[in-house]
């Protein structure tokens, strides 16, 4: 470890954002503060030892900008929350204006003008008013986006791209399966799903950022969300219960995006507590000419959300001022050395 190494804090020390901290620790990447929401119970504990790890000597605390200022971060990792939320905002403005850059693993970050346009905006004037990026990434940037965008590359005409998915809800905690309505009944949902007005999903998230990517102009999104019921009793390690059979184990959506150029993006995106041999998987399949297909078997989604993150640093830290989406980004790539990346910007007065 170096005085030239990027300086990292966490911002969320949930499952995610001590599961980042595992990952840094172990690359050796200094760790300079840890930041929770008042009133928590972590707040006052060292995030080695939440981590699972030595001491590190980095108390959790929450005064954000106290902190903040006093351990200058180069980068931010935020692990708390899903939506561009005006909570989430005030997060993200707090890191901004104390000149650090962010690194979300927020879904809507990962392109959230065309769902919350007003605050993207919003952040993106603040983030270049004060030569700072804010990126959202984690597993999509690279599974969802970028894999998809290359495989899309290699065909001469394209008609759609549709991905298939997976992923367990055990792996990230309480919030996240509280959030899939694990444990409710059929009818629970039912209501909720007819009476809600529900936020944008992942998939159609991704689906923009997809767009992006490729080069595609959007059009209208659609969205097709069904109930992934119990066939027996299963036990889930997020809430610390068993599922009786017939309540949930969580749900699938299936969103579509029509482009203007009349290619149609669609993505299934399945999110519920594994039965034993179950596990995570990626496939994509284009129609055109030619068709493709794409799969990625026994994908540890957990891993690679951190570690995407993680690779993502050097990247941010030398982008340019603003909201800055991964399709902006250079391609993703494994980063050996995580050491200070100089970004030559200047700070806003």
């Amino acid at each position: 470890m170096t005085d030239s190494a990027t300086k990292v804090a966490i911002y969320g020390p949930g499952a995610m954002g001590l599961h980042i901290t595992r990952l840094l620790h172990e690359r050796g990447v200094p760790i300079v503060a840890a930041i929770t929401r008042p009133g928590s119970d972590k707040a006052g504990k060292d995030l080695g030892t939440l981590a699972g790890l030595p001491p590190l000597g980095v108390p959790v605390r929450c005064d954000a900008a106290e902190t903040l200022a006093e351990t200058a971060p180069d980068a931010v990792a935020v692990a708390v929350d899903t939506y561009l939320n005006q909570a989430m905002y005030d997060i993200y403005a707090t890191i901004v204006r104390a000149g650090a850059n962010v690194l979300t693993l927020a879904e809507e970050m990962l392109y959230p003008f065309p769902t919350s346009g007003t605050r993207a905006r919003r952040l993106d004037e603040l983030a270049k008013r004060h030569g700072v990026t804010v990126t959202g990434t984690g597993h999509q940037d690279a599974y969802w986006v970028g894999l998809v965008s290359v495989l899309a590359g290699s065909a001469q005409t394209l008609h759609t791209v549709e991905g298939e998915l997976s992923w367990n809800v055990d792996d990230f905690g309480p919030a996240v399966a509280r959030q899939q309505h694990v444990d409710s009944t059929v009818a629970e949902f039912g209501a909720w799903l007819a009476g809600a007005a529900r936020k944008p999903t992942f998939g159609r998230t991704a689906l923009y950022a997809l767009a992006a990517a490729i080069g595609l102009t959007p059009g209208r999104p659609e969205t097709r969300t069904t109930p992934f019921v119990a066939a027996r009793t299963i036990p889930c390690a997020a809430l610390g219960k068993d599922i009786a059979q017939g309540r949930l184990l969580g749900y699938t959506d299936t969103d579509t995006l029509h482009t203007e150029e009349g290619v149609d993006l669609v993505i299934s995106s399945t999110g519920k507590v594994y039965e034993a041999g179950e596990a995570d998987f990626n496939e994509w399949r284009t129609t055109g000419r030619p068709a493709l297909r794409l799969r990625n078997d026994r994908v540890m989604t957990r891993d690679t959300t951190c570690t995407t993150l993680i690779n993502r640093i050097p990247d941010v830290v030398r982008a340019e001022p603003g909201l800055v989406t991964v399709d902006r980004l250079p391609q993703l790539r494994y980063q050996a050395s995580l050491g200070k990346a100089s970004s030559g910007r200047a700070s806003a007065g």
